[in-house]
């Protein structure tokens, strides 16, 4: 009896490739859907690039884009990344404040076309730029929290005093209480004063 060696090695082997087959392409998928849920995220929080979801996005791309095939997309992250690291400081004329979140933005609209280009997706340069809502009240409310958190930190630095302002006469009791223990709470040098309450908590320091 002949035997036909190549059907049989199909039989055994066809249902073993067929099933490696669906594998690789549930995994190409996922991954493809793994990268356009970032995608998402990047150009639904375009305009809120404080809140998380953004920030999550961002840290997430080098993670799921690293084949040779995403360099322009890693570059242009890489470029948003190396400004984003670089804020200018507070005291910095307005002037060039505006020219860094200028690049910033540029950075941003390069890196969504490279990855919409990557997804196989059509959105163009002006349609990621123009194309969202962001209401006035939401940005008064986020500088104004963003006033308060820098207000508040200043203060327990020591660089900003606090100011108390009396109504009536003359301090009262309880503000001059407060005061004095704000007065205690920072040594002649303006640092916070830290008091340990255990005897364990010093040996772990030292």
């Amino acid at each position: 009896m002949n035997i036909d060696w190549a059907v049989v090695f199909a039989t055994l082997v066809g249902p073993v490739l067929a099933v490696q087959a669906q594998k690789f392409i549930e995994r190409a998928a996922e991954k493809k859907m793994r990268r356009m849920r970032i995608f998402e995220a990047l150009m639904t929080n375009r305009a809120t690039r404080l809140s998380d979801a953004y920030v999550q996005a961002l840290n997430q791309i080098d993670l799921e884009f690293h084949s040779k095939s995403d360099k322009p997309v890693i570059d242009t992250w890489r470029a948003l990344f190396g400004e984003l690291n670089n804020p200018l400081p507070d005291n910095t004329e307005q002037a060039m404040k505006v020219a860094w979140i200028e690049r910033c933005n540029d950075r941003l609209v390069a890196l969504l076309l490279a990855m919409s280009k990557s997804l196989g997706r059509t959105h163009s340069e002006e349609e990621i730029r123009r194309g969202m809502y962001y209401p006035q009240g939401r940005v008064d409310l986020e500088q104004a929290q963003l006033a308060v958190l820098s207000g508040l930190q200043r203060l327990l630095e020591g660089s900003n005093p606090l100011r108390v302002q009396n109504a009536g006469e003359g301090p009262s009791e309880l503000q001059l209480a407060v005061l004095k223990r704000l007065h205690d709470a920072y040594d002649e040098s303006g640092a916070l004063r830290v008091v340990f309450t255990g005897a364990q908590d010093e040996r772990n320091l030292n």
